[in-house]
């Protein structure tokens, strides 16, 4: 299926209370217990260190979890608030993925099919073909603003992993256990950081495992029936009433809620309401930022449609900008910009003067938007 086509039943399935397959037996007990264990000794580590103080509690996780095989993530302070990697405006056609507007280049062993923004660089998620379903065995690259790679040793297949541009993490859903479990990985070093179990998740539908959103300490977990949250570093799980089930569609702590009548941007912890623009005709694409200060809104976008609204979201002010929405991402440092045939348009903000970064000598785009191998920063590519 063509992923514009994907986009829009992705929509209307979110509206549908539809039953779902329930996930598949254990594959072995005793894997099951270990990993349990894991999650039990890493939060008797926090309740105990505690007592002692904030700081000591983020040290004390280590020791439990590097007994175990676990990397100690380091103090939360350190590594949860960073600073995105500063490699601009960014866009893959086919095996290339461009840096900086496309004055940095470099080349993947496969095709890039989306492009994750982190603290320790720009980790491209890659496979045969760029499909975003039927396309697994999924891999990873870690590039640095200098187009420098490094690549993970890391497969997965046809699951929703998740990114925080402050962190070097990468978060994903594994169920080879037979149980459900949150995984976070350092992209910076290729080492796991913390596995939770994540009880009664049964009906995410036709992924391999629950989509996943990745926000500071929270790790986002949907299913069909509604949205649990885990908190990666102390292992506790609690459900979440905001964030409607089916795909966590969260950014810098908001949260997109849509109907039939409308689209929300809600505080994804509390569920208030901060920003809503109609839906209508149906279908109202929203797309935060990657803090979740600003939103593009674009409406029946089908025929194509050459700009979007571009809202700050706690004041509700917008202003129209220039761009198909379907080839229109944001960066690291969410500022909005559109791939074209001419070039890489960026707008810091709807009301600054636009300026254009043409392409690299050469290369001439087919099909720029979604109807082509294409693939900008800041956007989901799922099927």
């Amino acid at each position: 299926m063509t992923d514009r086509l994907s986009a829009l039943l992705h929509e209307e399935a979110d509206l549908l209370d539809v039953p779902m397959p329930a996930v598949r037996e254990s594959i072995t007990a005793g894997r099951r217990i270990r990993r349990r264990r894991r999650v039990t000794q890493t939060v008797a580590v926090v309740a105990a260190v505690a007592c002692i103080g904030t700081a000591a509690l983020l040290l004390g996780n280590g020791p439990e979890r590097a007994d175990d095989g676990i990397a100690d993530p380091g103090p939360a302070d350190a590594q949860d608030e960073g600073v995105p990697a500063d490699v601009g405006a960014v866009f893959a056609v086919r095996d290339t993925v461009y840096l900086q507007a496309g004055t940095v280049s470099a080349r993947m062993d496969e095709v890039a099919q989306t492009l994750y923004y982190t603290s320790a660089g720009l980790l491209v998620r890659t496979n045969k073909d760029g499909a975003s379903d039927g396309g697994a065995p999924f891999h990873f690259a870690l590039v640095s603003p200098a187009g420098s790679v490094d690549k993970l040793a890391l497969t997965l297949g046809e699951v929703v992993p998740s990114t925080d541009p402050r962190q070097p993490y990468l978060a994903y859903a594994d169920t080879a256990s037979g149980d459900v479990e949150v995984v976070v990985l350092d992209v910076s070093t290729g080492e796991e950081v913390a596995r939770v179990d994540v009880p009664g998740v049964t009906d995410w539908g036709g992924w391999e495992a629950p989509p996943v959103a990745l926000d500071g300490e929270d790790v986002f977990v949907s299913s069909q029936s509604g949205t649990q949250v885990v908190n990666w570093r102390t292992g506790d799980v609690t459900t979440n009433e905001a964030v409607p089930g089916g795909y966590p569609d969260v950014h810098g702590g908001r949260a997109i809620v849509r109907d039939r009548r409308q689209v929300r941007i809600v505080d994804a912890r509390t569920g208030a309401t901060i920003l809503t623009v109609p839906n209508e005709g149906g279908y109202t694409m929203v797309r935060l930022s990657p803090d979740g200060r600003l939103a593009t809104v674009a409406t029946d976008p089908m025929p194509d449609i050459g700009s979007v609204d571009l809202y700050t979201v706690d004041s509700g002010a917008h202003v129209r900008v220039d761009g198909d929405p379907y080839a229109s991402g944001w960066t690291p440092l969410s500022q909005y910009y559109s791939v074209t045939q001419d070039g890489v348009v960026s707008c810091v903000s709807g009301e600054d003067p636009c300026s254009t970064q043409p392409l690299p000598d050469g290369l001439r785009l087919d099909g720029v938007g979604l109807d082509g191998l294409v693939r900008l920063g800041g956007v989901v590519y799922e099927s």
